[in-house]
């Protein structure tokens, strides 16, 4: 892992000349912004709890998007042979999906942090009074482990199959499983997407931070898991 911050800075350095940080950085950022032109009277009620509502349903999209983009990342290092070239120069095949994860996960971060700061600027604009950013800010934060989780699955499908179909796998994963999110918020508060249910119905969780918080913590274990499991994948995957 020695090696781990110069992968780091050539994973971004490949996001940024192919473009795949715009969709990284930019649908979670549009999510947000996106809030502001909803009409209050369409969300919950409340001003925080509308712009919260609107968010979590823009980042439900914008989420399995980047999973898919780091499955088929992964998948076409594994199909140009750049991880065989790195395995015969003594790099370890685990501490490049490590520098993937970490590059995705910190452009992730920024978008949704981003999209999370033009959603509170839409709720200020319309509450009457000062809101507490208190469960705002959990659910958001939340949200983002769920996002590591996203990209640890796309690293995982991406270990094992080509560049399209592990995409579309992912995609399909990861969409289905925040829209079951959605749908039963309520019930989902203790699943690893469950921070995703309370930003969704903010003016109904009774407990939106220790929700939250439990959330975000089955997120990072389910990621650990599943960047090992990338992580033993590729290293027995043919290259």
């Amino acid at each position: 892992m020695s090696r781990l911050p110069a992968l780091l800075r050539l994973a971004l350095h490949e996001l940024w000349i192919s473009y795949r940080l715009i969709p990284i950085i930019g649908l979670p950022t549009v999510a947000g912004a996106f809030v502001s032109l909803v009409p209050a009277d369409l969300a919950a009620p409340g001003a925080v709890a509308g712009s919260a509502h609107w968010l979590a349903i823009g980042l439900a999209v914008a989420l399995p998007v980047v999973g898919a983009v780091a499955a088929a990342t992964l998948a076409a290092e594994r199909g140009r042979g750049t991880l065989a070239w790195m395995a015969v120069r003594a790099v370890p095949r685990s501490s490049v999906v490590v520098a993937w994860f970490l590059g995705f996960a910190l452009l992730l971060a920024i978008g949704v942090a981003l999209g999370a700061a033009g959603a509170w600027l839409a709720a200020l604009e319309r509450a009457e009074t000062p809101p507490d950013p208190g469960p705002f800010m959990f659910a958001v934060t939340g949200t983002i482990f769920i996002g590591l989780l996203v990209i640890a699955l796309g690293l995982l499908i991406g270990s094992r199959l080509a560049a399209r179909p592990a995409a579309l796998l992912t995609a399909l994963v990861s969409a289905t499983a925040l829209v079951v999110t959605l749908v039963l918020p309520q019930a989902d508060h203790q699943l690893p997407t469950g921070a995703l249910a309370v930003l969704y119905g903010l003016d109904q969780a009774t407990r939106p931070i220790s929700d939250a918080v439990r959330s975000a913590g089955l997120s990072l274990a389910a990621t650990a898991v599943l960047l090992v499991f990338a992580a033993a994948g590729t290293e027995r995957a043919d290259l």
